[in-house]
């Protein structure tokens, strides 16, 4: 008798976790909705609840996707790529795709895409990799053209152009993002032609073009983003002009306002206000903003490898020499092919 209640309670539980088995989109504002996706194409995806209708979710709201049916290390794979160590979340990623007996579209190409992500935050830190991160980001765009992260792939290959200096090919990218619905990524891609401006020596134009897109930016959690995103064009068009203080004041509100989990936008704010500190002598607080990098944002390679130069030689101006040299064994042997690397000097 006891037997049978046990097996009863066991099979309820069962019947338990598989009524709760579910995928969740998280969004950017915070909030979840869980169910069944059931479709998807470059501009949403359709989730129907446990309860109510289908609900589709704009590919522009989301943050990230919980799929039911992947194995537990694609989840391992993505917690790895946040906390920066990009070999082992990309060892999880394929171990998942290969295991994972999903035949969901949207699903499969998800692999694809976060391994191609990895491969540019790689390259932001490696250039050795950025024509790897350049074939892997076309081929899912190819082949991706109905997903959910299309245009999302497509600001990926843009910015990773932009590291290559290839302002010509990131131009023509970025104005095929533009022709995207979302305002977010139009903004996005106003946002880009200024960098590409900057990266030309045309800080003025670059300028206009980024407080456009400040005075365009609406108030929900992508346009919003987007905004610090201008912000911080804005303060690099300001400092490229020797307006350090002017830049400052920007980059306080970025810092203050942006989420803290934006970790790409936080991260370069605290490196252009490392540099401009830097360049106003306030050496100190400099290699604390450097400090913010290293220590919360390292899967921002780019960022993080530029950090830690500063910080190799700030440490040494506040009377810390070993603390440089931690920073400088750190950048060679975490970013080995980092410009950043090679620019390294360390006094004997």
């Amino acid at each position: 008798m006891l037997r049978r209640v046990l097996a009863g309670m066991l099979l309820a539980l069962g019947c338990v976790a598989t009524a709760q088995a579910a995928d969740t989109i998280n969004k950017l504002d915070g909030s979840k909705v869980t169910g069944k996706i059931t479709g998807g194409s470059k501009s949403e995806l359709t989730i129907k609840p446990t309860i109510g209708d289908a609900v589709n979710v704009p590919s522009s709201e989301i943050a990230s996707v919980n799929w039911d049916d992947a194995t537990p290390d694609f989840r391992l794979g993505l917690s790895d790529e946040n906390g920066g160590r990009f070999d082992s979340a990309i060892q999880r990623i394929t171990k998942s795709k290969a295991e994972t007996e999903s035949q969901d579209e949207q699903l499969k190409k998800d692999f694809d895409f976060v391994l191609a992500r990895i491969a540019a935050r790689q390259a932001l830190g490696d250039p050795s990799q950025v024509d790897k991160a350049i074939q892997q980001l076309e081929q899912f765009l190819k082949t991706g053209g109905n997903h959910y992260r299309f245009y999302e792939a497509t600001s990926l290959l843009g910015n990773v152009q932009l590291a290559k200096q290839d302002f010509a090919g990131a131009r023509t990218t970025f104005e095929q993002l533009a022709q995207a619905p979302s305002n977010d990524y139009k903004l996005s891609a106003k946002i880009a032609q200024g960098r590409i401006l900057m990266g030309e020596g045309q800080s003025d134009a670059a300028a206009k073009m980024f407080d456009e897109a400040i005075a365009t930016s609406g108030n929900s959690p992508a346009e919003q983003a987007r905004k610090f995103e201008a912000m911080l064009g804005k303060a690099r068009a300001l400092a490229a002009q020797g307006q350090h203080s002017e830049a400052l004041t920007v980059l306080d509100e970025v810092t203050a306002k942006a989420p803290g989990d934006a970790t790409a936008l936080q991260a370069e704010a605290y490196v252009l206000q490392g540099n401009s500190l830097e360049a106003l002598n306030r050496n100190k607080e400099a290699v604390l903003a450097f400090l913010h990098v290293d220590i919360l944002f390292p899967r921002e390679s780019g960022y993080h490898a530029e950090a830690l130069y500063h910080m190799a030689q700030l440490w040494k101006t506040v009377q810390s020499p070993e603390r440089g040299l931690d920073a400088a064994d750190k950048l060679t042997a975490a970013y080995p092919n980092s410009p950043w690397a090679k620019k390294l000097t360390v006094s004997p």
